[in-house]
């Protein structure tokens, strides 16, 4: 009677290996998560933002260009926080600084480059009806803005894209569409 004691004891005490693998399974899944899914998600929001925000400075960009004058998009530009404020509402897109430039480029060999960036500024020899011309002008906004990743992981050592934003300066230019000149000042619109 013994001995069948003792080997039912010792069938009883065995343990399955179902399952033994669970515990590491749960840590794996965390690890995987952490150093794999959070920064794919950080990397591939990123892009998006970039993007949305590039197509909104486009978009301000072509709005400013079909102003009457230089001075009303200037002054547009600087009283109309519209920009900022649209490029905020994206999330995780912080604009630093909105700078308005106009470009005025020959187009006829040797190529030359004039960056106004005041209005009523312009020289004479850049006006559409000098000799020098025919001229190119492009209306182009700069913006300096931080995209911050989806989530802000706290690393000591900080890494862009993962612990702190990443800067960039998004460059947008649109054809200045009036070249007329005003009739009661004689002047072009472009340097008003």
């Amino acid at each position: 009677m013994r001995r069948r004691n003792k080997r039912s004891t010792l069938i009883r005490s065995q343990r399955s290996t179902r399952g033994q693998q669970i515990v590491e399974f749960a840590a794996a899944l965390v690890m995987l998560v952490l150093l794999f899914f959070v920064p794919l998600l950080d990397l591939g929001i990123m892009p998006v933002r970039y993007f949305m925000a590039q197509e909104l400075i486009n978009q301000y960009a072509r709005k400013l260009s079909h102003c009457e004058s230089l001075t009303q998009a200037y002054s547009e530009m600087e009283a109309d926080p519209s920009l900022q404020t649209k490029l905020i509402r994206l999330g995780g897109v912080d604009p630093q600084d909105l700078e308005l430039h106009l470009i005025i480029s020959t187009i006829r060999p040797p190529i030359e480059r004039k960056d106004i960036v005041k209005p009523k500024t312009i020289p004479k020899e850049w006006f559409p009806d000098s000799k020098r011309g025919p001229y190119e002008y492009e209306l182009e906004v700069v913006a300096d803005i931080e995209i911050s990743p989806a989530i802000i992981m706290d690393l000591k050592p900080k890494v862009m894209g993962l612990s702190k934003p990443v800067p960039f300066e998004l460059r947008s230019d649109s054809p200045w569409e009036n070249m007329g000149k005003n009739p009661i000042t004689k002047m072009f619109y472009l340097n008003e």
